[in-house]
């Protein structure tokens, strides 16, 4: 069959998902689906069933209300689902949302299939998602299937012929995809000759794709430039300019701008990794008792759940970090992080934060009883650690907790596994959330005359295990450090020449 040709078989054989917590709507929404001829249809009130599998879900296209989930936004639930991995290659989720200029751009995942409908939507809207679906499956399914096992060289082959196959029929995805996939390889100069008739004609995708580019180039003044772009066609992506801003700014460790940045982002309606990462500024720029009232309050919004218990356990962070690095242990404060510990543990979801509960608790040990004490119940939590996946903020509490129990090497082996798990990030608010944690960690790990050192270390360690992008990217970092030191030219030279690149963001082979 052409790729280009609609194929009705496939239309009516779609399983869909729709899940709605309004009776009203829900029964709607199936008239309308019946209608359309979807015989393979399941309703639900509640996300609980879908995030309790263990494996993706069987369904091809998914429709999901942003208020399902009380106290969780829709991005919070579209990462919660595609954090646990629910959705096949082939899958499609859908958003209903009420009209949101900030959620359509944030939803920015270029290896899954998710979309915004917003609402009052009819028949009509809902029959254009399915056969939206149907039309792509033949470009995407199979290109989607290999991105998402990383086998990013051989997606971007297949890509190629489906193109080639298409010819002008060929959708702009394929061609979005694509450029995605080089920007992942790091293949920059190419993705840029992509792109450039889309940026041309001003193309908001596209000019979001070359101020990638230019980030990881290290055109810096650059993307500042463009972040203050006032053109009409960067006007929906706020959120974007938001969280890229905040990013910059902590990048140069200028925490005041980023402060001035997140004090500029609408609190009402916040994703919980906005929500996290406004904290974090806020620690970072010293404003401490500001910190601990915004995310007190978000938490006592959430009132409990999932985003309560990631809120409280932010929380207590925020306090662990002030008794253990700024000599702030007030009985006040102590109060309420032993009265947070009490009701977050008391929750039913608090079992999804197993890890992070294990290293508060030693935290709390070491503030009460002593190092020992901490050793000896974290002998006993062993094997629970070892075998239980674990969080970015998991890793980085574990790490800056076995460093001041003497335990060095153990905090080098979780920052490691936790630049692992950032470099698969995308670059969204999760990502730059995440880099503030590691940005924080690394430098109360390590003073300032061992960061290079440090660097270099995770540098061999990644080296030697072949993950020679996740290597240049430390180098670069001891490079940036100490620019004049010729072993970490060396170093860099001898990894981009293995990686066939002549360029690493601001290092150039000579």
């Amino acid at each position: 069959m052409s790729l280009t040709k609609f194929d009705f078989s496939k239309f009516f054989d779609l399983q869909v998902l729709v899940i709605e917590p309004d009776p009203a709507a829900l029964h709607l929404m199936k008239q309308i689906l019946q209608g359309l001829g979807m015989k393979k249809l399941e309703m639900a009130r509640s996300v609980h069933d879908l995030l309790s599998l263990d494996h993706p879900a069987p369904y091809d296209i998914i429709f999901l209300a942003e208020e399902v989930e009380p106290g969780q936004t829709g991005q919070d639930l579209v990462e919660r689902i595609l954090d646990k991995q629910l959705l096949k290659s082939s899958s499609r989720l859908v958003l209903l949302a009420n009209p949101n200029e900030r959620l359509r751009h944030a939803l920015d995942y270029p290896f899954h299939q998710i979309s915004l409908l917003e609402r009052p939507c009819n028949k009509y809207h809902i029959d254009d998602e399915l056969k939206q679906h149907v039309k792509l499956a033949p470009f995407l399914e199979p290109c989607l299937a290999l991105l998402q096992k990383r086998r990013y060289v051989d997606a971007f082959k297949q890509i190629t012929e489906l193109q080639q196959k298409a010819g002008a029929d060929a959708p702009v995805q394929l061609l979005q995809l694509k450029v995605a996939v080089l920007l992942e390889l790091g293949v920059y100069e190419a993705a840029a000759g992509l792109i450039k008739n889309a940026c041309a004609r001003q193309q908001g995708w596209a000019l979001w794709a070359q101020f990638r580019i230019d980030y990881e180039n290290g055109e810096l003044s650059h993307c500042r430039e463009f972040l203050q772009n006032p053109a009409d066609e960067l006007q929906p992506y706020q959120e974007k300019r938001e969280f890229w801003s905040v990013f910059l700014a902590m990048n140069d460790d200028d925490y005041a701008t980023a402060a001035h940045y997140v004090s500029q982002i609408p609190a009402a309606g916040m994703s919980l990794q906005m929500i996290q990462l406004v904290q974090l500024v806020l620690v970072l720029s010293g404003q401490h008792e500001q910190a601990i009232e915004f995310i007190e309050r978000k938490r006592r919004l959430a009132g409990s759940g999932y985003n309560y218990c990631a809120l409280s356990l932010s929380l207590c962070r925020v306090l662990l970090y002030l008794a253990h690095y700024k000599n702030q242990q007030t009985e006040a404060l102590q109060n309420l992080l032993t009265q947070t510990f009490r009701q977050v543990v008391a929750d039913k979801e608090v079992q999804a934060f197993a890890a992070e509960v294990i290293w508060l608790q030693a935290s709390l040990m070491q503030l009460s009883s002593g190092v020992t004490a901490v050793e000896e119940f974290l002998e006993r939590q062993r094997s629970h650690l070892e075998s239980m996946p674990m969080s970015l903020p998991a890793l980085y509490h574990g790490a800056l907790l076995m460093n001041r129990i003497g335990k060095a090497q153990a905090a080098f082996e979780l920052l490691l596994r936790a630049n692992r798990l950032l470099n698969q990030l995308p670059y969204h608010a999760g990502r730059i959330y995440a880099e503030g944690l590691q940005r924080q960690s690394f430098q109360l790990l390590y003073p300032p005359e061992q960061r290079a050192q440090a660097y270099c270390r995770m540098g061999q360690r990644y080296q030697q295990d072949g993950e020679l992008k996740l290597a240049a990217r430390m180098f670069y970092s001891a490079y940036q450090l100490e620019p004049t030191e010729l072993e970490h030219q060396l170093q860099l030279a001898n990894l981009l020449s293995q990686l066939k690149l002549n360029k690493f963001k601001s290092f150039q082979l000579p």
